[in-house]
């Protein structure tokens, strides 16, 4: 990650539109175009007003209306279900992968959840051995999503979630 990107994180309702654009570019990228995905990304959960979005952002320096060419090359998205948490819709730009931004950003997500926290998530099969880096275990059978090989996995909290 160089100067110019940060983490940052937050609800729907206190994101702004360039913002929720670049994370629905960088998301229909991925999914849609390149995994050849055709189904609806954009979904209720987004806008729950308990999910929070985390994305790096090229450019960002807090200022949306500076940064017109800032856009958004990594992001997650952190829902509440049940007594625990479900990470997912985790993706980041092709000519960024490789360079650990992925992993900071989990990491930034995995922090604010906390060690106590229940954490679930839905990991495409080759990227499980990524998700056990934060502690995630294989959690049962291996499904179809979309004809991509998933895998549940858990991350056990501590205590009850927040």
């Amino acid at each position: 990650m160089n100067e110019s990107e940060t983490i940052e994180h937050g609800r729907f309702a206190e994101l702004d539109g360039r913002t929720v654009f670049a994370l629905a570019r960088l998301r229909q990228a991925v999914f849609v175009v390149e995994q050849e995905c055709a189904y609806p990304d954009l979904d209720d959960r987004d806008v729950d007003p308990e999910t929070v979005h985390f994305w790096v952002e090229e450019g960002a320096d807090g200022n949306a209306a500076a940064r017109p060419e800032g856009r958004a090359v990594a992001c997650l998205r952190v829902l509440r279900d049940g007594g625990g948490w479900v990470i997912g819709r985790v993706c980041c730009a092709k000519e960024r992968r490789g360079t650990g931004l992925s992993a900071r950003l989990m990491a930034a997500a995995m922090a604010w959840l906390g060690p106590e926290s229940d954490v679930r998530l839905g990991a495409q099969t080759y990227a499980a051995g990524f998700y056990r880096r934060f502690g995630f275990v294989e959690d049962g059978e291996e499904y179809l999503e979309d004809d991509i090989p998933h895998v549940p996995m858990r991350r056990p909290g501590t205590r009850s979630p927040r």
